[in-house]
């Protein structure tokens, strides 16, 4: 996903002051008739059509009483109109359209990015489409659609074509192979012996070929036609099937290619994409975190172990994601996926999950502390009735009595802090993190 002002950009639309009531009748019509064109009977929400009157209702007999605040009043119903709009196109509203432009802009053709490599796709498959007609009725033109980068592989699989036509359609396979065979033939040593062989054994009042010379010599032709047919069945059995390994050297560098391959995708996810996704995931945690933090007062080792559920949780729910495991799959198959559109599109689904993980860890480990009310705070120092004064340590409250049992995290309270006697007290660590500092009172 692009940045959110870009986002922002591309969706609204800027107005001047004197646009506003001119346009205000248009956006409220076309809002309106997509609302009624798209609800249905028993929908209910904000931006409905029954909603969207109301709204209007409301802003109207309030630019009544108001007649200065028109400009902003009309912009209010302007801005709604367009979310009405918005929720129509995509029922999750800015959020969907967001997930979508993300997978839009993450598509990807050799070079070209978006919208440019999604009319390069559509152009790819219209042409597969048509090499797939022209097989299918076994038109030839499917050799010149193939372009001559093919002629290579297309001549390493005539073999095992062949043998599949032989298979399932043995005239056809005669028909293909038989004027190759025959031509082949005519011009082979076994038809040129053979024919010299008929010539001596036709041959009449010829004192030079008696019975016993026509014999011998064909001995020799039938040996030569013999050796022919051998050397033939030799280098027959001496080619390769299609698609046979090259030898264990070839082997061994294709296997050294895939290995330094993957070590080369490693590494560009690991140095330009990680760390992004690492760091949005951290300032996320911070900026959910902070408002609770005020009250838990959390130390480093607790505010780690809960960013470590955080980042667990999140891990939890994108892979419940179909959507986003499945656009990932497909960046990792790319070579060098960019990592500007892949961690956009990783910082859009950390945005989508990071509210609902956080409030479900904060609800489980510390719902008690946050709903409890707060305990008053004893007076800063002695004056006779209060507690003993002394320094304070931060992160640390001091009380008159102990607290609550079901409050105490028994587990991470040192044994010395309960069984102290020196002059600031006992301590207990709260669920929270909280210190708590009794000192009885004077």
């Amino acid at each position: 996903m692009a940045d959110e002002g870009a986002v922002m950009d591309a969706v609204e639309v800027e107005t001047g002051a004197g646009e506003v009531e001119s346009g205000q009748e248009q956006v409220e019509q076309g809002a309106e008739q997509i609302a009624e064109g798209a609800q249905q009977p028993e929908e209910k929400g904000p931006y409905t059509t029954q909603a969207f009157r109301e709204f209007r209702a409301a802003l109207n007999a309030l630019k009544a009483q108001h007649p200065e605040q028109k400009k902003f009043i009309q912009q209010a119903l302007d801005n709604h109109g367009r979310i009405v709009a918005l929720t129509q196109i995509d029922p999750k509203g800015i959020d969907g359209v967001r997930e979508r432009y993300a997978l839009l802009d993450g598509l990807s053709r050799g070079e070209l990015k978006g919208p440019d490599a999604l009319t390069a796709i559509q152009e790819e498959l219209a042409t597969s489409e048509e090499v797939d007609s022209y097989l299918a009725s076994g038109d030839p033109k499917v050799f010149d659609s193939l372009g001559e980068d093919f002629n290579a592989g297309l001549a390493k699989l005539a073999p095992a074509y062949l043998d599949r036509v032989a298979k399932t359609d043995p005239a056809a396979f005669e028909a293909a192979v038989l004027p190759h065979f025959v031509s082949t033939l005519a011009g082979s040593d076994l038809v040129r012996e053979f024919n010299a062989l008929v010539d001596v054994l036709n041959a009449k009042d010829d004192p030079r070929f008696d019975d016993a010379t026509k014999m011998k010599f064909a001995v020799t032709q039938l040996a030569k036609m013999g050796n022919w047919l051998n050397g033939l069945q030799a280098k027959a059995g001496e080619i390769k099937p299609a698609g046979a390994a090259a030898g264990n050297g070839q082997d061994d560098i294709q296997s050294e290619r895939s290995k330094l391959e993957q070590e080369r995708q490693t590494l560009h996810w690991d140095s330009k994409i990680k760390p992004v996704a690492v760091a949005h995931e951290n300032k996320t945690f911070d900026t959910l975190f902070e408002p609770y933090q005020r009250r838990l007062k959390l130390d480093a080792a607790a505010k780690a172990d809960l960013m470590q559920a955080f980042k667990g949780g999140l891990e939890r729910a994108v892979k419940q994601d179909a959507g986003y495991m499945r656009q990932m799959a497909m960046y990792q198959k790319q070579r060098n996926p960019d990592p500007a559109i892949v961690t956009n599109y990783v910082k859009n689904a950390i945005n989508k999950h990071s509210k609902a993980v956080m409030e479900s860890l904060v609800k489980v480990r510390y719902s008690p502390f946050l709903t409890a009310p707060a305990a008053p705070r004893p007076p800063a120092a002695n004056n006779g009735n209060g507690v003993k004064p002394g320094p304070v340590p931060p992160n640390v409250e001091v009380r008159t009595v102990m607290p609550p049992r079901n409050e105490i995290d028994f587990q991470h309270t040192p044994l010395e802090w309960m069984a102290s006697t020196r002059p600031g007290g006992k301590q207990y660590r709260l669920f929270g993190g909280k210190v708590i500092q009794v000192r009885l009172a004077q």
